[in-house]
Parts: C-alpha cells; structure tokens; sequence
C-alpha cells in the first residue's frame, strides 16, 4: 500500500513539474472551436481522453469475461451441490447394506 503512495506522490511531483515547465499558451482549433490554454492543460487533457477512449473500448470484453466467471461459479456451485448430495447418498446407501 504505501509503494502506491509513493509512486502516486512522485506522479503528482512530476506532472506539476510538466505544468510548471510548459505553461505557455497555445491556441487550439477544432473543427469549428478554437480556444487558447497552457500547454500542459492540452496535453494532460489529451491524455485523459486517450484513457477514456481506452477504457471504453475495452469495456465489452471486460463485461463478457465477468458474465463468464459468473456463469462458471453458478456452474461449480450447482456441481459442489451435487456432490455433496451424491457423498450423502453414497454413505447412507454404506450403512444400510
């Protein structure tokens, strides 16, 4: 827990040393916007949208795989249900014979 702490604190040291470094503005156009803003917004901005971007694109297969896992659980519980019942049978079916 605390080498995340630390790695995180060093992050943030970083990136406000990134911010710090390139503040200069610079003007963004796109398509019919256009604004000006420090470099380091636009490029932390970016950056953000590019984990966006990444994080839904990847959702889908995340979601199959946990509907996957959870199928397979249900399964393995009704199985685990099953033996047991079995073992009960089978141990009973000893002691009357």
């Amino acid at each position: 827990m605390e080498f995340y702490l630390i790695l995180a604190a060093l992050l943030g040291v970083l990136i406000a040393a990134f911010a710090i470094q390139n503040a200069t503005p610079v003007a963004v156009k796109f398509l019919v916007w256009e604004f000006q803003s420090s470099l380091a917004v636009i490029v932390i901005l970016s950056l953000l949208a590019g984990m966006i971007l990444i994080f839904l694109i990847s959702l889908p297969g995340r979601l199959k795989r946990r509907k996957e896992l959870y199928d397979k659980n249900k399964r393995i519980a009704e199985l685990e249900k099953r033996l047991t019942e079995l073992e009960r049978m089978a141990s009973s079916g000893q002691t009357t014979a």
